[in-house]
């Protein structure tokens, strides 16, 4: 179980990262997301956060999560479905939370072909 600790002058803020679905940016701030619901804002930006992220994980150990755009750092463990033609990406516990994220067409196409490639299933085109 990895937690980021952050600490401010007025609180300190424990991130459970194996359980966020996805973080989102908010200007200078970062939205926090976790799969049963809780959100939490954090007033570190999105870049900082990735970073952090990145230095909880061993090293050599791959982290499940991952930047779409600038906006968006997605929890791979939680993705359910790719709709491109919705422009939609849809994570999921496979219960009963799930979240529909909008993503630009051309970040979808992309990482279809990347989730295609890493499962190396092969995918019937309806």
């Amino acid at each position: 179980m990895a937690i980021i600790c952050l600490n401010s002058r007025d609180s300190l803020v424990l991130i459970n990262i194996d359980k966020v679905v996805y973080m989102q940016a908010n200007g200078n701030y970062t939205n926090i997301v976790y799969i049963e619901g809780l959100k939490n804002m954090v007033s570190v930006g999105l870049s900082k956060m990735e970073e952090l992220i990145r230095q909880s994980y061993r090293h050599g150990e791959t982290t499940p999560f991952l930047r779409m755009g600038r906006s968006l750092i997605i929890n791979q463990t939680f993705l359910f479905q790719i709709n491109i033609l919705k422009q939609k990406l849809i994570l999921s516990d496979f219960g009963s939370h799930h979240y529909s994220l909008p993503v630009p067409r051309q970040l979808l196409k992309e990482y279809k072909e990347v989730v295609h490639a890493r499962t190396g299933l092969k995918i019937k085109e309806q």
